[in-house]
């Protein structure tokens, strides 16, 4: 009965785990500092994404390449052994093209959320989604107010710019020397965007996240990327991030914020993947 008692203390214990501060109260710039302007300026990925598209349910095997120009290049590509690649997007930083090679379509605007959120189903521009995947705060930020989040173990910064607030959860119970982005969320009168991180892995002295959940309000479900691969600051060509619409393609603009997302005839073909533990 005893070992029962103590059990059953040992696990109310564990399940209410509650942090304080391990040093004295930082000041919101301090902390805002430690998660802005990482000294990566580029990556490249591989791994899968599961997401709402305008396709449906997108879960494919990814390539990815970006920078912090705005520059992406996105291949979703069937498993072995067809290894096809059924929806390829890139932007050269002013311009964003998506290719469904199943259908011969293209959708063409400028390169802004809105644009990607038609097609991915991601309110992001390319360059916010690239210092997301860092682990990088990518709306500008100034002041704030600071408060401590006991069960998360993180400082919260909370600024509002305008219409724009910026609400940051960042990793503090194991010290200032391990501050990191755990989680972020943007609200405008139209939109949210909640993000969280996982998985955390050094790579050339650098520590990223490999796994990135995002949800969306008015969303239904939300954006998951595991990466299984990971470079940092690769070279790059310029031509991996254009794509010429051939003559007898459908073309479809996009980036029009208040009309909805694009509707294709069929949703992509479903992927079949291991469970990611979600």
């Amino acid at each position: 009965m005893r070992n029962v008692i103590l059990s059953l203390l040992l696990l109310a214990t564990t399940a209410c785990t509650s942090y304080s501060r391990p040093y004295t109260t930082p000041t919101a710039p301090e902390v805002l500092k430690a998660v802005s302007s990482r000294p990566i300026e580029g990556l490249r990925a591989k791994g899968k994404v599961d997401t709402f598209t305008s396709r449906g349910r997108l879960k494919v095997n990814v390539f990815m390449l970006a920078d912090r120009l705005g520059r992406l290049r996105f291949d979703a590509v069937t498993p072995p052994p067809m290894n096809a690649t059924v929806l390829l997007v890139t932007s050269n930083g002013s311009q964003f093209i998506a290719n469904d090679r199943d259908h011969n379509l293209y959708f063409v605007g400028p390169t802004q959320a809105c644009a990607v959120a038609q097609v991915l189903g991601i309110r992001l521009s390319p360059a916010e989604l690239f210092s997301l995947l860092i682990g990088e705060n990518p709306w500008p930020v100034a002041g704030g107010t600071l408060s401590w989040d006991s069960d998360c173990g993180c400082e919260v910064v909370t600024t509002t710019d305008g219409k724009r607030t910026v609400k940051l959860w960042v990793l503090g119970h194991r010290g200032r020397a391990n501050w990191r982005l755990e989680k972020a969320e943007v609200t405008t009168p139209n939109s949210r965007v909640h993000v969280e991180y996982r998985g955390w892995k050094k790579i050339n002295g650098r520590l990223v996240p490999m796994r990135m959940r995002i949800t969306q309000k008015g969303v239904k479900g939300d954006a998951v990327f595991a990466w299984s691969r990971l470079e940092l600051d690769p070279e790059m060509e310029p031509d991996a991030f254009q794509q010429v619409p051939p003559v007898d393609a459908e073309i479809r603009r996009v980036g029009n914020c208040d009309v909805p997302p694009v509707q294709l005839k069929q949703p992509v073909p479903h992927v079949p993947q291991e469970d990611d533990g979600k």
